[in-house]
């Protein structure tokens, strides 16, 4: 993910200080796997909350990482202002 915000932040024109990625996977026993994963995205930046959005929708979309798990377990997030 923080891969993906460093590609599209140009394209974007999305000006940040840094981000950090937080991460909680549920694990299934039978069959072994990764039942999901929720995750937190906080970003350091003076943006706008329709930007902050904006950023998110296109790691999402765009993400070859975020697109392949998705396609594998329920993958859920947020995005969110450092505070």
């Amino acid at each position: 993910m923080i891969k993906g915000i460093e590609r599209v932040t140009p394209m974007l024109g999305f000006k940040l200080r840094g981000v950090r990625v937080a991460l909680h996977a549920v694990r299934r026993d039978s069959p072994p796997g990764i039942a999901s994963i929720h995750y937190e995205l906080v970003i350091d930046t003076d943006e706008t909350d329709q930007r902050l959005e904006l950023l998110h929708k296109n790691v999402r979309k765009y993400g070859t990482i975020s697109n392949t798990v998705a396609a594998a377990t329920v993958l859920e997030g947020t995005i969110r202002r450092e505070a």
